[in-house]
């Protein structure tokens, strides 16, 4: 019986990427923002509807650079209940991350916890799209608004979601994605940082390349945290499918919709009826708790389906993070121990899906 992962990349033809290669061999030039690179970033934006994309090595640098560029001081509000990058960044760059709770069913950050811990040591928040949903986006825009406080949303699983029509990188001061091989979009390994203005762009930019203003000139500190051209041209390559992906990843998800029974303590996410989702995870809720949840997920190991528990542990019970300032985390905590993610990818077998629910149903 083969192995049953959470996810498998989609990868296009390879002769239509061997076409690509071929150009870069051609060309010689593999990096330093060559014309794949600014091609991917132009048909990017517009896919996405936003103006400005800095392309970058990986969603991880694309924080780095992102708490960089704004300039954030002190202490960063954000999350327990993410991957551990979201708060690694922070400590890379040599802030205090501050974590505060969520709510109890998607696992967002919740607005009147965040105001709780905002001091004057306060440098800005670092928010997560958990899962690609959105939290409370309307009173985290006025209460960052009403303390003058920059937002960056780790948008990592985010690419092509929309809410009312328009995307959700659209909010916020930043916003950064991911293309991670895990990712409902790879470009092997990438990232790109959405910001809302022409000058923040260019500062992004820089900050990618070192910090270079020309030759002769370094400006300010930076990093290499450039995009490849072999990269690049496969996101431009991606692009060209991605719409297709996405509908395959509704199908399966639609199929443990309607196949999940309702009497057996479990339900899927409930998504915001004005959210067009991309499908990039299919997370689903066991009421009973931890106890409900590992017995399938340990049932599905047996049978070499192999599932995941975003995010468990939280990273506040990583011991990197034994000394960070939080409180009680009662949401995040519970939540963490409620969640199971089920695979989904394109070209999941359907008889795949019937077994995954059989074995829930009956766990």
């Amino acid at each position: 019986m083969k192995n049953i992962y959470i996810t498998k990349p989609f990868l296009p033809p390879l002769d239509e990427y061997t076409l690509l290669l071929k150009e870069i061999w051609e060309s010689r030039t593999l990096t330093n923002n060559g014309p794949f690179n600014k091609k991917f970033e132009l048909q990017l934006a517009k896919y996405l509807g936003v103006d400005h994309v800095s392309l970058v090595n990986n969603a991880t640098s694309g924080l780095m650079i992102a708490l960089k560029a704004m300039q954030i001081k002190g202490e960063v509000i954000t999350t327990p209940f993410s991957f551990i990058a979201t708060s690694h960044a922070i400590k890379w760059n040599g802030l205090d991350p501050v974590f505060v709770d969520t709510d109890n069913h998607i696992g967002n950050l919740k607005v009147d916890e965040i105001e709780k811990k905002i001091t004057k040591k306060t440098g800005g928040i670092l928010a997560v799209h958990n899962y690609g949903i959105p939290g409370d986006l309307e009173n985290m825009e006025a209460l960052a608004k009403k303390y003058k406080l920059p937002i960056i949303y780790d948008a990592a699983p985010a690419l092509g979601v929309k809410l009312d029509d328009e995307s959700l990188l659209k909010f916020g001061d930043l916003s950064i994605v991911s293309f991670h091989a895990t990712k409902i979009f790879t470009t092997f390994e990438g990232g790109a940082i959405i910001s809302q203005s022409k000058s923040m762009k260019n500062k992004i930019d820089s900050i990618r390349n070192f910090g270079i203003k020309n030759e002769y000139t370094v400006e300010h500190l930076g990093i290499n945290a450039k995009m490849s051209e072999p990269n690049a041209a496969l996101g431009l390559l991606q692009l060209k499918y991605f719409d297709s992906i996405i509908e395959e990843r509704k199908h399966i998800y639609n199929l443990y919709k309607e196949g999940i029974n309702k009497f057996v303590g479990c339900s899927l996410i409930d998504l915001p009826k004005n959210l067009k989702y991309n499908f990039a995870y299919c997370p689903i809720i066991f009421e009973n708790g931890i106890e409900a949840r590992d017995r399938a997920y340990n049932k599905m190991q047996s049978e070499n389906i192999f599932c995941r528990k975003y995010w468990y542990p939280l990273i506040t019970d990583q011991k990197i993070y034994s000394s960070a300032n939080y409180g009680k985390l009662i949401n995040a905590k519970t939540l963490s121990q409620k969640i199971l993610f089920l695979p989904i990818y394109p070209r999941l077998e359907e008889k795949v899906v019937f077994r995954i629910l059989k074995i829930i149903n009956e766990v």
